[in-house]
């Protein structure tokens, strides 16, 4: 599959989750939005109203999914994919841990790259290479699609990208991507 095509598009994060507000890893494990973030879906497809969206791409984690349906009911007439490349890190094992926990084994993997944390946890050389071709699908189905994902999924578009990791996008945060005479580029929306 060719390289991330040099077109703009929108990326944001799940709505708010029980594990999200106890602060713990999730990783795979599909928890549902809490009421909470069910309203936070409702606002950020609200939000959503102001840009031209023509197609949503989504995890099929239910957290991503629920959000990108609320989003989907406000536009209808967009296209709507889901791309299980888009899913969150596994974490096997250690899904639950504190989310402190988790940042602290991202920053040895970070200062040492043949770190690897066992215990099932998908390697970070792996999810690097199916996050960029879950972004890389979701350019086939549109060339700006809204992408509905997770936070890891953000920190490694940034890795991939070239620009700033973000160690932790908050929920319903909502980003375009482009590029400059320079480069990738993220701007809150």
């Amino acid at each position: 599959m060719s390289k991330i095509i040099k077109k703009y598009f929108f990326f944001a994060r799940h709505a708010e989750t029980d594990w999200n507000h106890q602060k713990l890893c999730q990783g795979q494990h599909d928890v549902p939005l809490n009421e909470r973030g069910s309203q936070e879906a409702k606002r950020l497809a609200t939000r959503s109203l102001t840009l031209n969206i023509d197609c949503v791409v989504t995890s099929p984690l239910s957290r991503a999914l629920e959000t990108a349906r609320e989003i989907h009911d406000v536009h209808s007439h967009a296209h709507f994919h889901v791309v299980p490349e888009l899913s969150e890190r596994c974490w096997g094992l250690l899904e639950g841990i504190s989310s402190e926990e988790m940042y602290a084994i991202e920053r040895l993997e970070e200062r040492d790259p043949s770190y690897v944390p066992g215990n099932g946890v998908e390697t970070r050389k792996a999810f690097r290479e199916r996050v960029s071709k879950g972004i890389k699908i979701a350019q086939t189905y549109h060339q700006h699609p809204l992408i509905i994902s997770h936070g890891r999924v953000f920190t490694e578009l940034c890795n991939i990208l070239g620009i700033p990791p973000v160690r932790q996008i908050p929920n319903c945060q909502l980003v375009k991507i482009s590029t400059n005479d320079k480069g990738w580029e993220a701007h809150i929306i």
